[in-house]
C-alpha cells in the first residue's frame, strides 16, 4: 500500500529537512544557498513529497525549471527511508502534470549513468535516452541526458486534426 502522501511548494524553513535529504542522496551536495537561490528564481518550482498527518516529514523533493515551452528537472531526492514506496515517480508525476498544464513541449534531465534505478524509473514514464554529458558530475562520472516530448494539447473548443 502506498503511503499517503502530500505534495506542498518548498519554502525557505524547509531548508534543514531538504539538506539533510540531499546530504545522504548525493556525494556532491548542492548547497543551502543554492536551494534558496533557486526559491527566488520566478521560472524555479520546488515541491515536496510529505508525510500526510502527524509529524508530516519531508519524504522527498523535486526541483525544476519552466524555461519558454521547456521544463528541465534539476534535482530529485526521496530520503533513504521513503525510497521504494513510489515517491519519485509521483513527484516526476507533479512535473508531468505541471508541464502539461502548462503546455510545455518537452521535459528534460541528466541522471548518473550507474543509476540504474532513476533510469529505469525514467524510462517507465517515457524518457528516452537523448545524449551522454561526459564527466558531468565530475571525472568520468557522465550523465545521461534524458528526454520527454509532452503530448500536443488540444485547444479548448478547438476540433482535432482529421475530426
Amino acid at each position: 500500500m502506498a503511503p499517503a502522501i502530500v505534495f506542498e511548494p518548498m519554502v525557505a524553513a524547509d531548508l534543514p529537512a531538504v539538506m539533510e535529504i540531499e546530504r545522504l542522496a548525493f556525494d556532491a551536495p548542492w548547497t543551502p544557498g543554492l536551494f534558496l537561490h533557486e526559491l527566488k528564481i520566478p521560472f524555479s518550482r520546488l515541491m515536496l513529497a510529505r508525510a500526510a498527518g502527524g509529524r508530516r516529514d519531508v519524504a522527498g523533493y523535486v526541483c525544476w525549471w519552466l524555461v519558454g515551452d521547456e521544463v528541465h528537472i534539476l534535482n530529485l531526492a526521496v530520503h533513504p527511508d521513503w525510497r521504494r514506496r513510489g515517491i519519485g515517480r509521483a513527484l516526476v508525476g507533479v512535473v508531468l502534470d505541471d508541464a502539461s498544464v502548462r503546455a510545455a513541449a518537452s521535459v528534460s534531465l541528466e541522471v548518473r549513468r550507474e543509476n540504474i534505478s532513476a533510469l529505469a524509473l525514467y524510462r517507465s514514464l517515457s524518457f528516452v535516452e537523448s545524449g551522454v554529458r561526459r564527466n558531468y558530475y565530475g571525472r568520468g562520472e557522465d550523465a545521461i541526458i534524458m528526454f520527454r516530448q509532452m503530448s500536443p494539447q488540444v485547444a479548448a473548443g478547438a476540433e482535432p486534426k482529421g475530426a
